[in-house]
């Protein structure tokens, strides 16, 4: 009797959190439809010129504000 190998599928969830300094929640900065529009970094960039000052838009309240991404 022989086992079938079965292939299960595994999805990546990517995340960009941060708390908002105007609206104290916690959000998700990928969650803007417009996140990587004219943006040049890649997906967990980090430590990069391109990174240490992104501006950003909270999701919840608008609020434009800039983050340094880490990993």
């Amino acid at each position: 009797m022989t086992k079938e190998t079965v292939v299960v599928e595994a999805t990546w969830h990517i995340e960009l959190t941060c708390h908002c300094p105007a609206c104290g929640k916690y959000v998700d900065l990928l969650e803007a439809p417009d996140f990587w529009d004219g943006r040049s970094m890649g997906l967990c960039e980090h430590g990069t010129d391109r990174t240490k000052a992104v501006e950003v838009i909270c999701p919840e309240c608008d609020h434009e504000f800039e983050v340094k991404t880490v990993y």
